[in-house]
């Protein structure tokens, strides 16, 4: 019985893990640090 509950919020916690992660990846904010974000279309093209 403790084996079942116990798996029970394992399950639980690892749904609620895969919900904040895309939660904050979805916002569209989050970007890597490794790649830099490249400027918009109008201050790239020359004037």
């Amino acid at each position: 019985m403790r084996e079942r509950v116990t798996f029970g919020i394992l399950i639980v916690l690892l749904i609620f893990l895969f919900a904040f992660t895309f939660a904050v990846l979805g916002k569209g904010e989050y970007e890597p640090a490794g790649r830099p974000s490249s400027p918009p279309l109008a201050l790239s093209l020359p004037a």
